[in-house]
């Protein structure tokens, strides 16, 4: 791959993680609006699988966990420990110990689950990576593959038991084969690097719009709350959103303000609700739902968009911008 290929598929990458991250600020504020259903059968999904799409072994475990640690866990840890004394309903400061348990809707700044579950994929998955080359060097794909779908089986059934385990295991179980699909399709197949033929991409955006509007069910990966019927529209769904926002990213390539959202969208991830919890609280009352809502998410945008300098700036060691632990 030549660097300016390597710099193309960054930028469009960039712009895919910033669809990505504008669809789950819009659901978080307008969880109410037509397409609700069909934006919440993928928002998740896409993440897990861009994810996915840049798992890297690096030189051990150890390094693995201590790039792990400074990107993932260290944010999570701060977030939830500098918003949780707003209780989510503003009773019990409890609620960081209850929602590392069981008690996943008791956060005030929910969004900060999604950070603890990618460390749990990663971690995972590097263990599947190491067994399945104990198990065969020449069929490590296809181990690798089986062993991640089986946890994925494990994941929906305790999904489908109502079973929830702490530090949301079971969820980081089911959303495994969504991470390997994109750790799949990013070794195994030439997706990433292909250029752009509209004449076959344009279709495909269309069928995987299609299937979204036709199976989008509720559900929510936070939960992990399995039915019979939603098994299949959460991974159908959750694949088919995912390839048509990257080849829609492909073909499009950049947008300035999009794509730099998408770069820092750690930060907007892990900044946008309590900004949408405020805006809320002051606009309720001000005029029609509809309109309060989309107001809000107009401004919890623009407070974002001023949010990432002032974090790269004074707080880039719990943003995953600078190294807390020294790794290499």
């Amino acid at each position: 791959m030549t660097p300016s290929t390597q710099k193309s598929r960054i930028a469009w990458i960039d712009l895919a993680k910033g669809i990505c991250i504008t669809l789950v600020v819009l659901y978080h504020v307008t969880n109410k609006h037509p397409l609700a259903v069909q934006i919440s059968s993928f928002r998740m999904p896409l993440y897990f699988i861009l994810s996915g799409l840049f798992f890297k072994q690096y030189e051990n475990f150890i390094g693995f966990l201590k790039r792990k640690t400074n990107k993932l866990l260290i944010p999570f840890v701060f977030f939830l420990m500098f918003t949780s004394v707003i209780p989510h309903d503003l009773v019990t400061h409890k609620s960081a110990i209850l929602f590392l348990l069981k008690r996943r809707e008791v956060i005030f700044n929910l969004p900060i689950w999604f950070l603890l579950c990618l460390f749990e994929i990663n971690i995972i998955f590097y263990v599947i990576q190491w067994l399945g080359g104990l198990i065969s060097k020449k069929y490590q794909t296809p181990v690798v593959i089986a062993l991640s779908l089986l946890a994925g089986i494990v994941g929906v059934s305790l999904g489908l038991s109502h079973v929830r385990l702490m530090l949301f295991v079971d969820t980081a179980l089911s959303a495994l084969p969504l991470f390997v699909f994109g750790w799949w399709l990013n070794r195994k197949t030439p997706f990433l690097r292909t250029p752009v033929n509209l004449k076959v991409d344009v279709p495909i955006i269309i069928a995987c719009a299609l299937i979204i509007w036709l199976a989008a069910a509720p559900f929510g990966w936070v939960y992990n709350n399995f039915t019979l019927t939603s098994v299949g529209p959460a991974y159908l769904c959750g694949i088919s959103g995912t390839i048509m926002i990257l080849l829609i990213s492909k073909i499009i390539k950049h947008l300035p303000l999009v794509s730099y959202w998408g770069r820092y969208s750690i930060i907007i991830l892990c900044t946008h609700f309590p900004i949408k919890m405020l805006l809320m609280l002051v606009f309720k009352d001000v005029m029609p739902d509809v309109y309060v809502r989309l107001t809000v998410f107009l401004l919890t945008m623009v407070a974002c968009h001023f949010m990432i300098p002032v974090m790269r700036k004074y707080f880039p060691y719990v943003t995953a911008q600078k190294d807390v632990i020294k790794v290499g």
